[in-house]
């Protein structure tokens, strides 16, 4: 049995006995929703803690205060000022942080070498054979996925409250093209491509961003367009 399935477990069976102790006549001020609600956030939290994800721990933070906003007396402050100040946080963090525990990549012989540091920060880490459509998702936590497919055509890619990394150096396009379809909200997009393929972007952005980095060699072909919508997130392409 996996520990992310006990974990998960024992906090289920805690709010199932915080229902029936709620139905019983304590903590009445509380109510169902708010008691399951609670416990899943907090789980969320303390996976984040462990994982280093910042999304995962401010966002559900900013969420219980608007749960329990008149109890402590702080109306004022939600919704939008918590999740705005969640946003803004998990942004400025990641952006101090992550170049230093997320990076998994070594510098060897002028060129980058899969495996670099331990991925211990990655809930999830998918190294399998893949067919040409490919689809990647991630909510509320962090995932590393490594593409092999011998005739890549597709990539679609989701993720909101988190973060996603996707390594596109093992796949083989056998036509003159492919597309990556991105939908990021309220998360982080790292896709690493070869230096011999040609990125054109038409992802449309809304108080987000969508930047390439180190663009190598003057490929022509082939052809990757990335579309899509980056909302209060941001993607980066990174040439290896």
């Amino acid at each position: 049995m996996k520990k992310r399935d006990i974990f998960w477990g024992v906090l289920l069976i805690l709010a199932a006995i915080m229902i029936i102790v709620n139905r019983l006549g304590f903590f009445t001020q509380i109510g169902v929703f708010e008691i399951v609600a609670t416990i899943v956030l907090i789980g969320i939290m303390i996976k984040s803690l462990v994982e280093v994800s910042f999304p995962g721990i401010l966002f559900p933070a900013a969420l219980l205060c608007i749960i329990y906003a008149q109890p402590l007396n702080i109306t004022q402050l939600t919704p939008w000022p918590v999740l705005m100040t969640a946003l803004l946080g998990s942004i400025g963090l990641s952006m101090i942080f992550k170049k230093h525990k997320y990076w998994n990549h070594n510098w060897s012989g002028g060129q980058f070498v899969n495996g670099g540091t331990n991925n211990d920060h990655f809930s999830n880490v998918i190294n399998q054979p893949d067919g040409n459509v490919v689809n990647c998702s991630v909510s509320f936590g962090s995932s590393m996925k490594y593409i092999n497919a011998t005739n890549f055509e597709r990539a679609n890619i989701k993720c909101s409250f988190g973060e996603i990394k996707i390594y596109f150096d093992n796949a083989v396009i056998t036509s003159d093209r492919a597309d990556i379809y991105v939908d990021v909200s309220f998360g982080s997009a790292q896709l690493y491509v070869p230096k011999t393929w040609k990125i054109i972007s038409e992802v449309n952005t809304s108080l987000g961003a969508m930047d390439i980095k180190n663009r190598g060699i003057d490929a022509t072909s082939p052809v990757v367009t990335i579309r899509g919508n980056v909302s209060l997130g941001d993607v980066e392409v990174y040439y290896i």
